[in-house]
């Protein structure tokens, strides 16, 4: 609670110093030319700050755009015009009215913005972090299942498990909680879950909701903490529109999905609107997957693999068995624009998975998870331009629930008169509890020197609750029941302060480097129902678990860090090397 306090006054604190030093209003000029200086008129000029708002305009006869009465910031312009490609540029307002000329490239090549990388909005190219930013348009055009198909194809990815909810993503050979998942830049991940078959579920985030994916690969704790050793992985959803002039803007948007191969069914219906002030977006899905099919496999090959009394899980014409599941969701997404410098946002997301199946397991061994739950709010406060140096703040909270059921059934027939059979079933249910908080703060001093800053706190809540019934067979009448625990309610707290510099030692050359401590305290509850595994006395000692029946508190700190280069040999190739240390706490 110390720790919890003292972060909170921090955020107060640094809301204190944003809101007495704003900026006086100034102007941006922006012209736009073609690859041989001739102005293009008619380009469409996106302005974005920092807190998302979004000014839409239209170049005129000169190529010209004005923007009038602009804070002091950082801004983001995104410029397209019909035969060439996009083109982005960030710019500084400071001071003084400000022009900066901007080329349309021909061709196809697009920039992308990430956050991931660097927890700030900066293009891919500008990063010393491998990375692999897949946005909406290409999620469509794949026409995915599940947001864990998108790992498939991306460089140093790949998946495990399968199905229309089962699949999760494996970063450089690491899978389940050796990659961080994040939603929005807040942790999916949480301390209770950790095995392939029922690790972290990335189908929680339902497909018609997300805006963008970015894949971080390689360390990523001083950032974002613990977990982050094979990569970050930063799912976007689709966000409330950005402030409008002129009246009040409402749209609706229905899309569907359907995949012959598994009968899949997705539909999902929004209605957006927005004016000066305020924006909403609200929506609702539903989706039904059945089993899918692999193809019609070779009969011999099946007839090798299939042992006597075992199932395999694949049908003679290709069905795999157990793949199924059925889910909803429900979102809700609040913004109020106080004015260009500052903005609130509210959301709410419910989803619910039911009778999700793992491929393949059936037969003597069956396992699925009856359903699968997450509910989250959270809340941001954005500001930015704050002083001359503090040129962005974000304060934003969040409460979130994880709440499933994995069962498992185990069905052994009698082998008379040596063996009378064994049915086994098991059910346990999770209850995981996360509250989070966090502040940043971007500066820039000069205009080499970037510092991104801040602090974070995280806390874990877990309880589970299991029964076992076993008995011969599964119409036996005498049937033994238990409900002990497999492990005892816990909870995982964690702080943390963080820093990452960028240096621009030239133009062409920068570099950027990071620090992280975190410290960690995990307390086990003596728990009805608990008791230590059948473990020697000495097993016990080196697992260092003695106290763990009757409660126990265990604190570590830990401190990361990374560097990193960038040169830019040329305005298409850059050059970049990192090194870097990640961690995971035990759970």
């Amino acid at each position: 609670m110390i720790y919890l306090r003292s972060f909170v006054f921090f955020m107060f604190i640094i809301l204190l110093v944003g809101v007495a030093y704003g900026q006086s209003p100034t102007g941006l000029t922006v012209v736009v030319k073609d690859g041989n200086g001739a102005v293009v008129p008619g380009a469409s000029v996106s302005l974005v700050s920092g807190n998302g708002s979004t000014r839409d305009v239209t170049a005129d006869a000169e190529g010209k755009i004005r923007f009038r009465d602009l804070p002091d910031g950082e801004y983001r312009i995104r410029v397209k015009a019909p035969g060439f490609a996009d083109a982005l540029r960030q710019v500084t307002v400071a001071g003084s009215a400000t022009e900066t000329e901007i080329t349309l490239p021909l061709g196809t090549i697009i920039e992308n913005v990430t956050i991931t990388a660097t927890r700030t909005q900066v293009t891919s190219e500008e990063t010393a972090v491998p990375l692999s930013i897949v946005g909406r348009e290409e999620i469509e055009r794949k026409a995915v299942n599940t947001i864990g198909d998108v790992f498939r194809t991306l460089p140093g990815a790949s998946t495990v498990n399968e199905g229309a909810f089962q699949v999760r993503p494996r970063i450089r050979g690491l899978d389940s909680n050796r990659v961080l998942i994040l939603v929005d830049g807040e942790r999916l991940n949480n301390s209770r879950t950790s095995t392939a078959q029922s690790g972290i579920e990335t189908g929680l985030v339902e497909v018609s909701q997300i805006e963008g994916v970015e894949v971080a690969r390689g360390s990523g704790s001083v950032l974002y903490g613990t977990d982050a050793l094979g990569g970050t992985i930063n799912i976007i959803t689709r966000d409330a529109p950005s402030s409008r002039d002129g009246g009040f803007h409402l749209g609706a948007a229905l899309n569907t999905f359907y995949s012959s191969n598994e009968n899949g069914r997705r539909a999902n219906l929004a209605l957006t609107g927005s004016s000066r002030h305020i924006a909403f977006r609200v929506s609702q899905s539903l989706e039904r997957f059945g089993n899918y099919s692999t193809g019609e496999p070779n009969s011999q090959f099946l007839s090798d693999l299939r042992a006597p009394g075992v199932d395999f899980g694949i049908t003679d014409d290709g069905e795999a068995l157990n793949s199924q599941s059925h889910a909803g969701n429900s979102q809700a997404t609040l913004r109020f624009f106080l004015d260009d410098t500052k903005a609130f946002r509210f959301n709410y997301e419910r989803r619910r998975g039911a009778n999700i199946g793992s491929a393949g397991l059936v037969g003597i061994f069956n396992a699925f998870f009856p359903f699968s739950n997450r509910d989250k709010f959270n809340g941001r406060y954005d500001a930015v331009a704050l002083t001359k140096n503090l040129q962005r703040l974000s304060l934003s909270g969040y409460y979130q629930t994880q709440y499933r059921n994995f069962t498992n059934i185990l069905t052994v027939p009698p082998a008379p008169p040596f063996f009378p059979g064994l049915y086994q079933f098991s059910e346990t249910v999770t209850d995981t509890r996360t509250t989070g908080l966090d502040v940043q703060t971007d500066w820039a001093f000069g205009r080499r020197n970037t510092l991104t800053a801040g602090a974070s706190f995280f806390r874990d809540e877990n309880n589970d609750r299991r029964l076992v019934v076993s008995a011969s067979t599964p119409s036996s009448t005498t049937r033994r029941f238990s409900t002990t625990k497999s492990v005892p309610d816990a909870s995982l707290e964690n702080v943390a302060a963080f820093a990452q510099n960028e240096f621009r030692v030239t133009k062409r050359f920068r570099l950027v480097g990071g620090l992280r401590i975190d410290n960690f305290k995990t307390a086990a509850q003596r728990t009805i129902g608990f008791a230590l595994p059948a473990l020697t006395a000495a097993q016990i000692e080196d697992l260092g678990i003695g106290e763990i029946a009757s409660g126990s508190n265990v604190s570590r700190t830990s401190v990361t860090g990374d560097l990193g280069g960038i040169l830019s040999v040329t305005p298409e190739l850059n050059l970049s090397a990192r090194v870097g240390r990640s961690f995971r706490t035990p759970n």
